[in-house]
């Protein structure tokens, strides 16, 4: 129970970051790129430093290889299966009768990129750690709140209301939980492949940063801005890491 609500606090930061939107017009290309930076380096933080690391203490070299890789092939095959949209392609497509359907794609998009995170977020509490999910919650809702405003800000350019946009935010956490419960269920059945399965996870966010953050950050021409937002991310999380344990 306590991943579930660490998974939902985690996924309405989503719905949360969208909020500065009822005060201001629009989001700055910078300001989208940098937020996306700070995200991946959060993300890149949690994954080595509450993932990997803990799985290297508790197990072995192979087991943390091996979960890495499948965690990367499993959401490659998830983004392979199910149809979806990213962010950047969202932003260049014309929207004429099917702008449902679309809008839909990118919504499954934005769910496949939280699988991980709230896997990730149920794993570490399954570890036996609490720490270990408290720090991944704390680090996966502070770079979901900046996703959520760079996601709901195309969406008013295409011609969405404020607060449609604003509710597409709060719809698109709602894997969080759901994940930290697969990650709960999945770590105490294998508890003693507890190592394995921590690496998995972090295989799968390691795929999302280098798949999706990263590239989405460097397609308007702020790669300088979005590295520092990866450097600043990943240093905020050094700090909140330090004070959690």
């Amino acid at each position: 129970m306590t991943a579930f609500i660490a998974g939902t606090f985690a996924g309405l930061l989503t719905g949360i970051g969208t909020l500065p939107l009822l005060f201001v017009k629009n989001v700055s290309k910078v300001i989208e790129d940098s937020l996306l930076g700070f995200a991946a380096g959060i993300m890149i933080f949690a994954s080595s430093f509450n993932l990997i690391d803990p799985a290297l203490k508790e197990g072995n070299i192979i087991q943390v290889v091996l979960g890495l890789l499948l965690g990367a092939v499993i959401m490659a095959l998830i983004e392979k299966i199910i149809p979806h949209i990213h962010l950047d392609k969202f932003k260049l497509i014309e929207f004429k009768d099917d702008a449902m359907r679309k809008t839909f794609l990118l919504l499954t998009a934005i769910i496949i990129h939280n699988i991980p995170e709230g896997l990730a977020i149920g794993v570490g509490y399954s570890s036996g750690k609490d720490n270990i999910g408290l720090a991944l919650a704390i680090a996966i809702g502070i770079q979901n709140a900046p996703e959520g405003l760079v996601i709901a800000a195309p969406l008013i350019e295409k011609g969405y209301s404020k607060y449609k946009a604003i509710m597409f935010g709060f719809f698109a956490g709602i894997g969080e939980p759901i994940a930290a419960l697969v990650g709960v269920f999945v770590g105490d059945i294998l508890k003693s492949l507890m190592p394995f399965i921590l690496s998995l996870a972090a295989g799968a966010m390691y795929y999302v940063v280098s798949h999706e953050l990263i590239p989405e950050s460097h397609c308007n021409g702020n790669q300088m801005k979005a590295t520092f937002g990866v450097i600043l991310g990943f240093m905020t999380m050094l700090v909140i890491d330090y004070v959690v344990k």
